[in-house]
Parts: structure tokens; C-alpha cells; sequence
């Protein structure tokens, strides 16, 4: 599957249009990891946005599992937008391959393609309200 029709199939990307699309996998990188192999660490600055384009990864919090991901999912998101500190730790079960957008190259695209950032921000609101519905109940 080509960078494209993956990245169309990731929620944050799906309503942009082929040129957009084309713009992000321009910028995203393929990575590989080795199963316990620590992707992003817990605390630490976030500076990438990472989606699996297969395997597995765990999300930890302060030690504890709080689940996995796999082909298709994405963690990250938030460090597009800012440097804060990593939510939680993501290890990889098994070797695994992401596609990465790093936040400089991401805001640097922003410049060409500000549509990105009004569709980022939807979703983002989305999943924003749904965590909130979620902690309500």
C-alpha cells in the first residue's frame, strides 16, 4: 500500500484532499522497530506523530498497560501542535512499521496547506469531546 492510501485512511487525513495527502507523505518517514523497543517515552518532549503501518505496540502509563495498537491506529497527535510532555510511553510488541511526520515538518507544510490545520482540528476536537464524554461518565 503506497504512503497515500494509507495516510487517506488515517482518521486526522481523511478529509483532506489528493493534493494534501501527497504534501503529508512527501514529509513522513518510515520507521522500524524491534519488539520491546521503546518508540516514545513517557514525560519526555513530544516531537512527532507517529501511525502503524503494521505490528503492534503497547501504550504504558506509569508502568501500567493501558492497551495496544495496531495496523491503522496512531499515537502522537497532540505534539503536531505542541512540545508538551508524552502522555504515556508506547513500546512495540513486535516489529512494527510507522510512518512518522515530525512536528517541525508538519508545521512547516501548515504554511502551504493551512486547509491541513482546519481539518486536524476537527478531528481533534472530536476526539477531544469523546475523551470528555468518556471521564464523565
Amino acid at each position: 500500500m503506497s504512503k497515500e492510501t494509507f495516510l487517506a485512511r488515517v482518521p486526522l487525513f481523511a478529509n483532506c484532499t489528493s493534493d494534501e495527502i501527497t504534501a503529508v507523505a512527501s514529509v513522513a518517514q518510515e520507521s522500524t522497530f524491534q519488539p520491546g523497543q521503546i518508540i516514545v517515552t513517557q514525560g519526555t518532549p513530544g516531537q512527532a506523530f507517529y501511525m502503524i503501518l503494521g505490528g503492534r505496540v503497547e501504550i504504558l502509563r506509569d508502568g501500567s498497560s493501558l492497551g495496544a495498537f495496531g495496523p491503522g491506529d496512531f499515537f502522537g497527535e497532540m505534539s503536531l501542535l505542541d512540545q508538551a510532555p508524552r502522555s504515556a510511553t508506547i513500546r512495540s510488541i513486535e516489529h512494527t512499521t510507522c510512518l512518522m511526520l515530525s512536528s517541525w515538518d508538519f508545521k512547516s507544510l501548515l504554511e502551504k496547506y493551512p486547509s491541513i490545520a482546519v481539518k486536524l482540528l476537527e478531528v481533534l476536537s472530536r476526539r477531544l469531546r469523546v475523551a470528555d464524554e468518556r471521564i464523565g461518565r
